[in-house]
């Protein structure tokens, strides 16, 4: 992995952006892996990985797990990164990201897959 980048950050969303909903929450359904494949391209281009999510205790291990089983190790989880906390001289509530990444911005899912496409140049 090169040197990372304090100024490219991406935070992700877990439910409907890295796994599909699978019936009722908190169930995983199957990676979403052009999604996954993106975000471990760019973590290996230098870039930070946040994991946004609302899940909290045994529900944000289970994600955490597996995201760990698609060989995604965040930075740092449902919080800023510690040069960006140095950076604000606190930590801010809203987490500092360059680009987000989340199923609930305008378009969805279908919408951050042809930004990821159009980033790549190429077809997925």
């Amino acid at each position: 992995m090169m040197k990372k980048n304090p100024y490219r950050i991406i935070g992700v969303d877990f439910d409907g952006t890295l796994a599909h909903t699978k019936g009722i929450y908190p169930n995983i359904g199957k990676p979403i892996t052009e999604v996954i494949d993106y975000i471990l391209e760019e973590q290996k281009n230098g870039a930070y990985l946040i994991l946004i999510t609302m899940r909290e205790n045994e529900e944000l291990d289970m994600a955490v797990r597996w995201c760990k089983k698609q060989g995604i190790e965040f930075d740092a989880i449902n919080d800023n990164l510690p040069h960006m906390k140095e950076f604000f001289n606190n930590n801010p509530r809203k987490i500092f990201c360059n680009e987000y990444l989340d199923n609930t911005n305008l378009g969805g899912i279908d919408c951050i897959l042809q930004e990821i496409k159009r980033k790549r140049g190429k077809s997925l």
